[in-house]
Parts: structure tokens; sequence; C-alpha cells
């Protein structure tokens, strides 16, 4: 090492975690400094305010700080190859992380979780088995709370989202549980191709104790060497699907669970999977806790809006690749075109050949929003009937327009949401405003065909015509 200090690349919410994490256990005679490439980084004046002995550096500052620096915490959204990261490196310095600074701090068990698709549904759903077996299981990393500001005394096993931007940057993990449940193409804009990213997920497995892994996918398996246990959901005939779940050999209706579609209950098996593997859990007390887990789903992951004239309105936002909008159709899709898709933004490099069948099966129309909706329906093309919107409203009209009674109208994008917004959060609120406006209307509207016609039951003008 170069010396005692260190810096901190990044100021969202994690870069903000570490340095709290840092300068919280008193004077340890290191110095901490903080930069990010943003004018205004989120948690900037947060630093400020609270540790004001951290210097916030600006991009002239740097090498200055290298001098004396012996590490750098590399906040996830930065990428490795980033010029700051590059010039550090070369410096010697050793790079680092937050999940690397929880897992030395961690008093107990720890799960990783990750997976092109479903992980933040899984963790969610671990920790919830857990606590229902009477265990203090926080859950956080890349889903909500921070792996650091998890750290309490009590607790009795944490349960992690982890990303590929994460795990390629620790060294060995170590997990008492490690899962990883699906690999589809995805940052294409960071990755130079499938085995680089599928790489990056495999680095979970250096040193767990124990594997659980999707066998109908073969990239997720665990390395020929792996040393610890393993399940392989839908092999192991204890941990598989047929036409219920089957938990530690005892089978679980699907038709009990609050989760709905059939992606999720493959989600609900690896989180008992992973659950069971670190408390004896009675299966009882599993099955009473999946009939309540999640009613809903998570914000933005498959989760109920509406109901629009016996037309319902999901909102799976966080689907920013094809991986999750295939599963998001074969989990609600009746193939029979069940489904009006509103998708699009911004596309990161990828290819929709693989969504194509799906959207064969499943979409009667396909609404197109963002900078790349040329590109999705170049991609799309002879699948469903293409309207293009002009934002999340016209979209929104457009479907509810063209969707009939019992389908279903599903925002999933396959795309990020930095062309339109903040956030793929801030896409999914504005769908379900603009889905309250369209539920506005429709009752206005039936309400005055309703006074017209004197309460009859007479024919009534469809959406099309009404507008």
């Amino acid at each position: 090492m170069n010396g005692p200090d260190t810096i901190v690349i990044g100021l969202g919410a994690t870069g903000f975690s570490c340095v709290k994490h840092l300068c919280g256990g008193g004077d340890t005679g290191e110095r901490v400094y903080a930069l990010d490439t943003r004018s205004s980084p989120p948690f900037v004046d947060a630093v400020r305010d609270r540790f004001p002995e951290v210097e916030i550096l600006s991009l002239a500052d740097f090498g200055r700080a290298l001098r004396t620096a012996g590490r750098v915490i590399v906040s996830p959204g930065v990428a490795l190859d980033h010029c700051l990261v590059r010039q550090a490196r070369v410096a010697g310095l050793a790079l680092t992380s937050d999940i690397e600074l929880f897992l030395e701090a961690a008093g107990a068990p720890v799960v990783g979780i990750t997976g092109t698709n479903g992980k933040s549904t899984v963790t969610a759903l671990a920790s919830e088995l857990l606590t229902a077996g009477g265990l203090s299981a926080p859950a956080g990393g890349n889903l909500g709370t921070p792996a650091l500001d998890l750290l309490a005394d009590g607790v009795d096993a944490y349960v992690l989202e982890l990303s590929s931007f994460q795990l390629e940057r620790i060294a060995a993990p170590s997990l008492t549980v490690a899962a990883i449940l699906n690999v589809t193409a995805d940052h294409q804009d960071r990755y130079p191709d499938l085995k680089a990213y599928a790489a990056a997920k495999q680095r979970i497995y250096a040193g767990a104790k124990c594997a659980v892994y999707n066998a109908d996918d073969p990239l997720t398996a665990p390395p020929a060497d792996f040393q610890g246990r393993t399940i392989a959901l839908n092999q192991d005939p204890s941990w598989r699907i047929d036409d219920d779940l089957v938990i530690a050999g005892a089978r679980v209706p699907v038709a009990d669970m609050a989760l709905k579609g059939r992606h999720n209950h493959f989600n609900a098996l690896a989180a008992a999977a992973i659950a069971h593997q670190l408390a004896e859990l009675p299966v009882a007390t599993t099955h009473r806790a999946l009939t309540r887990a999640l009613a809903g789903g998570l914000p933005h992951r498959a989760a109920s809006v509406a109901e629009v004239g016996g037309v319902a309105f999901i909102d799976d936002s966080k689907a920013t690749n094809v991986g999750a909008v295939v599963a998001a159709l074969e989990g609600f899709g009746t193939g029979d075109g069940n489904i009006v898709l509103i998708a699009g933004g911004d596309a990161k490099g990828a290819s929709f050949e693989a969504l194509r069948p799906a959207v064969a099966r499943h979409v009667s129309h396909l609404v197109l929003i963002g900078r790349d909706a040329e590109t999705l329906e170049r991609g799309l093309a002879g699948c469903a009937p293409v309207l293009r919107a002009e934002g999340m409203r016209h979209a929104v009209q457009l479907a509810g327009r063209h969707a009939r009674e019992g389908q279903s109208v599903l925002l999933s994008p396959a795309c990020a949401s930095f062309d339109m917004y903040d956030s793929y959060e801030a896409r999914g609120e504005d769908f379900a405003a603009a889905v309250s406006e369209w539920a506005a209307r429709d009752r206005s509207e039936s309400a005055g065909r309703g006074a017209l016609s004197g309460g009859a039951r007479g024919a009534s003008p469809s959406h099309d015509e009404a507008s």
C-alpha cells in the first residue's frame, strides 16, 4: 500500500454508505477522500454536513490524493476501465468495494444472490422466509439498503442481492450460500460478450459453502472444482417445480402463493432452497410465508397497478433487458395474445432476437416508446402489430384502447430508462400515474354513456370510438 488513506469514487447511496462506515469508528488516523464525476452527486451535501473531515476532491486534486492513499473504493456504477480507476491502478493502489468492507465486518452468515433477472424478488423472499422462521435476516446490497447500512448486532444472517458490477470487484466472497438464478445477455455496454458477463456472475461461488443454481441454465452452474454443497434447482428431486413446488421433498401448491406468474414460482423455489440452507425451517412455515410474501410483488417488478374495464395494468419497469421481458411474458402470458406490451427506451446495444418467440405467442399489440423504439420495431418485425407512442401517457392510452377485457397491459421495457427518466423507478411511477389518469377517463366515459342510455344495457362504444 502507498499510504493509509482511502479514496471513495462515487457519491451515490453506496459511496455514502462507505463514507459512513469509514468515518464511524472514531479517529483511526486514516484520511478519507471522496470523488464523483457528476456535477451534482446525490449525497455530496450529506457528506459535507455529517463528515466535514472528508475532503471532496475535484478531478484536479485526484493525483495529489493518490500519493497518500493505499486503496480506492469503487462504487458499482463506476466501470473498472474508467480513467480514474486506471490511474489508481497505475499508481499501485488496491481496488476494493463496499461489499468487501461489509464481508470483513459482518458477524453473521452472509447469503449472496445474483442473476440477470429475479434476484431482487428472491432476495426479498429469502429474507421473509428466514424472518418467518424466527431469524433476524435483513436484506439489501444491490436491492434497496446498501450492504454496509445493514450491519447491526443481533443479526442471524444477511441476505444480499449482488450485481455483476459488485461481484467483479470482490476477490473471494466466501459466502455461506451463493446463488445464480439465470444468466442472459445484459449490460452489453459494460461487457464485451456474454462470456465475460457470466464470468463476473460466477465470482459469487469463490469460497462459498453452498451453491444454489438453476439446472435449466448451464451458465449458472458452479465450476467443476467447486468444493461446497450444491443444490441444482429443477434437477434435485427435493427442489423442483412440476404442477406444484417441491420444497425439501414436500409439495406446496403454487395456487397458494401470493406472488403470481410462472417465473415467480421459480423465484419462490430458489428462495426456499436458500433459506433452508441457513435454518431448519419446517415446510409448513415456508408454505404459510409464501401465501402472503410480497403480495402484489416488489415495486416495479411485475407489480399490479390497477384494473380498468377488466384490463389488468402491470408495472414491470425493472425489466431492463430481454431476459426479464421473456420471463414476464411467459409468466403472465397464456399463449393466445393476451398481453398488450409497452416497451422501449435505451436499448444498451442489445439484440431483440431472443424476445421474438415470446412476443409472437403472448402479445396482441406492441406499444413502443423511447429513443430506441425503431430498433425494437425492426427487431420484432412481424411478431405483433406495432403502435408508436410519443410518451408514457400516450402509450397507456394506446394500450388501453387496444386491450380487451381479460387482457393485461404490461410495461416491460427491455431497455434502460435513462433516455426519458432518471431511473426505472421514475419510469414505473409515471406509468402508474398515466394508468390512474386512464382509469379516471374510463370512469368518466362510462358514466357519460350510462347517462345517455338512461342506464340501459344496450351497446356502448369502444374506447377507440369514444376517443
